[in-house]
């Protein structure tokens, strides 16, 4: 079924290795020592939630986070059971669904507050919430001086038990120093809801790059990135992980073209010499980027080597110069990321991070899961659906 349904789509996708995701849990607990909350937000940075969330649970994580409370909603309808941790914002209309999805919502606002607060009387049950503080990032979460105040008020109300208490590092990647002042104010403000008789099971700070500082008396982290196998940088924690996803597309034609031959919108690369032109069918609709430096830099890997791209960058296809490339032809695989080029590499020439190239990955290129080194799964938005009919 796998193969057949890969058949009927143009010959792009994404592959997933599901053994080097474990890998890169596995790596990750134990250089942690402790609980480890993957974060899944962003369809798992573009892998497939539901699929990446399943995995992981059964490889033993004890939650999962998402950023928003319909993220949460669709795992639970993809049968993931394992208690899921929002961690952005809530609007007042989503109550009703984080308290039928038994979701735990982060409160970081005010207005947060209320709606915990509500979502605890709909419930008619205690709900479990995290307490966001804000040391640094001057986003979402209550300041030191007010975070006591706000988890006395939910643990107050008879209806909330303040499971957790979090932090987000802003500079974790690349200002250690600044990231020890996040920590010590965090850590002030655990010391502060201690006093008032409040002690979270999960104090949580660490992302991917926060591995490398953890405090002592964290009980929990939350990577995303390092679990995919892309580490941050320039600072990163020593763990050994591999990148999970490839995107890849097969050659769809070569021709040759004569020296002053225009390539692409605009013309802005013309052949230099008698060339072999390689046309792709993948572009920026499915996660090459659409930028100056990648025309003119840009390199994708065919047969064991790096080509480059040769002019824009466009929605549904690429073009590459397969001139000094003789042996490669149609048919034959280009490599945007993957092993090689990392997806750092493709960051570097869009002039953007390795984050928004993963979650850029669009989602009519299909996901194909291995494990073992055999397709158990894929996943396309063109799949027929049951009543669908061909015509």
């Amino acid at each position: 079924m796998s193969e057949s349904l890969l058949a009927a789509l143009r010959p792009a996708r994404a592959r997933l290795d599901l053994d080097r995701l474990a890998a890169n849990y596995l790596a990750v607990a134990a250089a942690a020592g402790r609980p480890v909350m993957p974060v899944v937000k962003a369809d798992a940075y573009g892998h497939g939630a539901a699929r990446v969330s399943r995995h992981l649970v059964a490889l033993g994580a004890p939650m999962l986070a998402v950023a928003y409370a319909e993220e949460g909603a669709v795992l639970r309808a993809a049968g993931v059971r394992a208690p899921i941790v929002v961690l952005a914002g809530l609007a007042p209309g989503q109550v009703r669904s984080l308290v039928q999805h038994e979701l735990t919502p982060v409160v970081s606002t005010p207005s947060t507050l209320e709606l915990a607060l509500q979502a605890g009387k709909d419930a008619g049950r205690r709900i479990a919430v995290h307490v966001k503080v804000d040391t640094g990032m001057t986003r979402l979460g209550f300041t030191p001086s007010v975070v006591g105040e706000a988890a006395a008020r939910l643990a107050e109300s008879g209806r909330i038990e303040v499971e957790g208490l979090m932090t987000h590092l802003a500079a974790a990647d690349e200002d250690a120093d600044a990231t020890r002042r996040q920590l010590d104010l965090f850590d002030e403000a655990a010391e502060e809801l201690a006093r008032r008789g409040i002690r979270p099971r999960w104090i949580h700070a660490a992302n991917s790059a926060g591995l490398a500082c953890l405090r002592r008396n964290h009980t929990l982290v939350r990577p995303g990135l390092i679990l995919y196998g892309v580490r941050p940088r320039p600072l990163a924690p020593a763990i050994d992980v591999k990148p999970v996803m490839t995107v890849s597309a097969d050659i769809e034609l070569v021709k040759e073209v004569a020296v002053g031959t225009p390539v692409s919108y605009g013309g802005r690369w013309v052949a230099p010499r008698r060339s072999r032109i390689a046309t792709i069918p993948f572009g920026y609709a499915d996660g090459v980027p659409r930028t100056d430096d990648m025309s003119d830099r840009g390199e994708l890997l065919v047969k064991g080597r790096r080509v480059p791209v040769a002019g824009t960058v466009c929605m549904d296809l690429t073009m590459a110069d397969l001139t000094d490339h003789p042996d490669a032809g149609e048919g034959d695989e280009a490599v945007l990321f993957g092993d090689d080029p990392p997806v750092w590499d493709v960051a570097d020439r869009a002039g953007t991070n390795a984050w928004e190239i993963l979650t850029s990955v669009g989602s009519r290129v299909p996901r194909v899961y291995l494990e073992g080194g055999r397709i158990v799964g894929v996943e396309s938005r063109f799949t027929p659906r049951a009543g669908d009919r061909t015509r």
